[in-house]
């Protein structure tokens, strides 16, 4: 048998295993049966990013309000005064909530290298990378944690996460 005869005999019994093992085109076909209401959203939100087709409106999943949680604590704030450090912390609290509502919304790119020498892990880098933008983030609380720690919880409604998503569309 020649070289092309066997490629095109055995590459499609080679390929066709892999198909099956690749991740399906939209999210939400990948989720389990028990996935819960925040997960669904995740999962549409990813497709809605990826510019897959919405699915019909009687299998989408309820809306889901995300939130994003943020600590910081006062005495490693820049500040003359206590009530300055205080107010440094709070803001410093309220830009990490914000950054973990932007991880859920836009993701994270992460990068990853790996150095080998003679089988010996040299060094192990991993970055992570968060763009996106929020808008209509509001406060729900901010707690005292202790002495010298605060806690933000922020929060953003389905709606606006929609209108995020299509403006992100309409600019790319």
């Amino acid at each position: 048998m020649s070289s092309k005869m066997l490629r095109s005999v055995f590459l499609p019994l080679v390929l066709l295993p892999l198909g099956a093992c690749m991740a399906p085109s939209r999210a939400v076909d990948a989720l389990p049966e028990n996935a819960s209401a925040r997960t669904q959203a995740v999962a549409q939100l990813k497709d809605d990013l990826s510019g897959v087709p919405v699915r019909a409106a009687a299998t989408a999943p309820q809306a889901v309000q995300f939130t994003g949680l943020g600590l910081s604590q006062v005495s490693t704030q820049p500040g003359s005064s206590i009530n300055e450090r205080r107010l440094m912390a709070i803001r410093a609290a309220r830009m990490e909530a914000i950054r973990d509502l932007t991880e859920q919304i836009h993701g994270i790119r992460i990068n990853s290298e790996s150095t080998l020498h003679d089988q010996v892990l040299k060094s192990d880098t991993v970055r992570a990378v968060v763009a996106g933008e929020i808008r209509g983030a509001r406060t729900l609380r901010i707690t005292p944690k202790g002495d010298d720690s605060f806690e933000v919880l922020m929060a953003i409604d389905p709606d606006t996460v929609s209108y995020i998503l299509r403006a992100v569309r309409q600019r790319g």
